[in-house]
């Protein structure tokens, strides 16, 4: 016979857990936001600056839009390189509305470069990111950053050049070793992810190379081979 506090124990255990439960439901169901009623949201926005002759507005809506459909809509299918320096592209011009001339960014790309050439969904934007959100938002003034797309015989070369905090020895060490192991915060996460994928579809010679310096700024190089046909039956970690 089971005394009352054992009764009360096992009471506010399946309390807990349908407190638990209650609430994965609830996240199951905001992480569920129809993308259509995003996308719809952000056409009224535009629609209503349009009206109100507000250019800006409209362009930046317009490119958020653009970006947010590329990052959901990509799946297992590797994308010409075109469509993924348009969305980074994109990206640059947003974080231009937001810093102003406090920030200043370029993309480069060097005539030999084919846009019809193949590559995996998502693989600069990351970076691009990180750039921003790891680097350079701290600076308060003369922030640059640099996307260098260049081409060596059979192979593809993406440079993206920061200026901002860059890293120590430690935290560079941190970084390199997440190529190897499931450690690491999602700015380690999200190297990882570009790498082994790269490396999974292409082989051990292709990935990509960090290299920081504290208080000087930090360089990703990725390496991949040029590609102008597409792979049939591509199969790739997300």
């Amino acid at each position: 016979q089971k005394s009352y506090e054992q009764i009360e124990q096992l009471m506010e255990e399946i309390m807990r857990q349908q407190n638990e439960r209650r609430k994965s439901e609830l996240d199951a169901l905001q992480s569920q936001i129809n993308p259509h009623f995003l996308y719809n949201t952000l056409e009224t926005i535009r629609m209503k600056a349009v009206v109100n002759h507000q250019p800006e507005i409209v362009e930046l809506v317009k490119m958020l839009a653009k970006t947010m459909r590329y990052n959901i809509q990509v799946t297992d299918r590797l994308v010409t390189l075109k469509e993924e320096l348009q969305m980074v592209e994109y990206y640059l011009k947003i974080q231009e509305y937001r810093f102003g001339d406090r920030i200043k960014s370029e993309l480069i790309i060097d005539p030999e470069v084919d846009g019809k050439a193949y590559i995996l969904p998502l693989t600069i934007q990351p970076f691009v990111e990180n750039a921003f959100v790891h680097g350079l938002e701290q600076k308060e003034n003369d922030g640059r950053l640099t996307v260098h797309v260049h081409r060596k015989e059979q192979e593809i070369y993406i440079e993206i050049k920061d200026n901002g905090c860059g890293m120590d020895y430690y935290e560079l060490g941190r970084l390199r070793k997440t190529r190897r192991d499931e450690s690491g915060d999602d700015m380690h996460i999200g190297v990882r992810n570009v790498s082994q994928r790269i490396r999974i579809l292409y082989g051990s010679e292709y990935g990509v190379e960090v290299d920081s310096t504290r208080d000087l700024g930090t360089k990703v190089l990725i390496h991949i081979p040029y590609q102008t046909e597409n792979p049939q039956n591509v199969e790739f970690i997300r």
